[in-house]
């Protein structure tokens, strides 16, 4: 249940009693639709370079997303690698989390489950403030991303630096060995740090999820629609343990 707190804003009630699990999330295309952010991103190199831009599907393909981490997409002179991190610091005010997704996080506070949420992209104080602005960080045990990682650490990839910032996520907030575990994200990623974890990994179908395997032995333990549908299924699965 949620209820309006002072300033208007949805928030939940302190839960009874606290819970001996423990979410971590993972932020773009998970929790965060930040397809604007892209979008916008984008066009806006277009523009600077005086450059007709592509449609905005083929601006969203995951194709288009690959030309760029690989760093061959130029928009005239300019490598969009080396400017890609201004997504999140910004353009992170033209990003909205996921229909459904405040309210479910406000659900598995209010049962007490502990949150955390880990990118292996950059932003964490952005992301702070992201979830500012829907009232939730106060929800959120931890909020850590590749900028939190130590100095020099640049080549980690993105399940190893998920991995070592959900470690120490989990130790800020007190995760005990025998407390339930989940993992909840769009991308291999984010099922391989699962794995290491020892986490129940739940997969989205948001963000990159459509390209997420069902197969047991190489995709997530479950496949969600959504975020709001994964927090419905950690409550289910806490509430019948």
């Amino acid at each position: 249940m949620t209820v309006p707190g002072a300033s208007g804003a949805r928030v939940s009630p302190a839960p009874a009693h606290p819970s001996r699990t423990t979410v971590v999330f993972d932020r773009d295309g998970t929790l965060l639709d930040f397809a604007d952010m892209f979008h916008r991103f984008i066009v806006d190199l277009h523009d600077a370079q005086g450059v007709t831009p592509p449609s905005r599907e083929a601006i969203l393909a995951y194709e288009y997303w690959q030309s760029i981490t690989s760093g061959r997409l130029r928009i005239g002179d300019t490598v969009v690698l080396d400017h890609v991190d201004e997504v999140v610091h910004r353009y992170m005010p033209h990003g909205c989390l996921f229909p459904g997704t405040a309210d479910a996080v406000r659900e598995l506070g209010a049962a007490g489950v502990r949150m955390v949420l880990v990118s292996s992209w950059v932003g964490t104080g952005a992301t702070e403030k992201l979830l500012e602005r829907y009232a939730l960080r106060d929800l959120f045990g931890a909020v850590f991303t590749r900028d939190d990682l130590v100095a020099g650490a640049v080549r980690v990839t993105d399940a190893d630096c998920k991995t070592v910032l959900a470690r120490r996520a989990l130790e800020q907030v007190g995760h005990q060995p025998g407390d339930a575990l989940y993992m909840v994200g769009d991308t291999p990623a984010d099922v391989a740090s699962a794995r290491t974890l020892g986490a129940r990994a739940i997969g989205v179908r948001t963000g990159n999820g459509g390209r997420l395997l069902s197969a047991a032995d190489a995709g997530p333990d479950h496949l969600a629609a959504c975020a709001a549908e994964a927090a419905a299924v950690i409550l289910r699965e806490i509430r019948t343990a």
